[in-house]
């Protein structure tokens, strides 16, 4: 494993320094603060499961604020590429590249999925919010496979895809914080 990560030639720094990736990462530590409040309000009204829900999605996009431009991700792929090329495969890497992108939505949709189950009972509450983990995660999904003609459609028109997608999932999120708020 040590080796591996010694041959990826990851190095800490800034991920995205424009300001469509600087905005995003903001956008996301708002999304999170929005969660962590309307989880207070939750906690006040004791509605535990969703309580638990709201400081769970908070502690998500805090996370997902940092790895905005720390790129945390990239450890992983430069290691899958290090061992693709050391086992002698690379070259022939595309089969896998979209079986991983396949398994990680078919992931995406399961954990949506187990999501909405206990929250049933909340749902009007919390659908904006599923909706804008679902697009999320579906983006976390399609970058995660590093696949070329998936990053040139990502990175097409005049608001990249990638960028649109996370902005359009955490507007929603913000919305289901609202939805919540509203429905309390």
């Amino acid at each position: 494993m040590m080796l591996l990560l010694a041959r990826a030639e990851w190095t800490l720094g800034i991920g995205d320094p424009t300001i469509i990736g600087w905005t995003v990462c903001a956008a996301y530590a708002y999304a999170s603060w929005r969660c962590l409040t309307a989880g207070a309000q939750a906690n006040t009204t004791r509605a535990a499961g969703l309580t638990r829900f709201w400081l769970a999605c908070a502690f998500v996009l805090l996370l997902l604020s940092l790895n905005k431009q720390l790129d945390l991700q990239k450890i992983f792929t430069q290691m899958a590429r290090a061992l693709a090329r050391e086992q002698g495969w690379y070259k022939s890497r595309k089969p896998v590249q979209f079986a991983v992108l396949g398994a990680a939505l078919l992931i995406v949709l399961a954990l949506s999925c187990w999501m909405m189950f206990p929250l049933r009972t909340h749902w009007r509450k919390v659908a904006f919010a599923l909706g804008g983990f679902f697009v999320i995660s579906t983006y976390i999904a399609m970058r995660a496979t590093s696949h070329h003609d998936v990053d040139a459609l990502m990175r097409a028109g005049p608001i990249p895809m990638r960028d649109s997608m996370e902005l359009c999932g955490i507007a929603l999120i913000c919305w289901g914080t609202r939805q919540t708020r509203r429905h309390l």
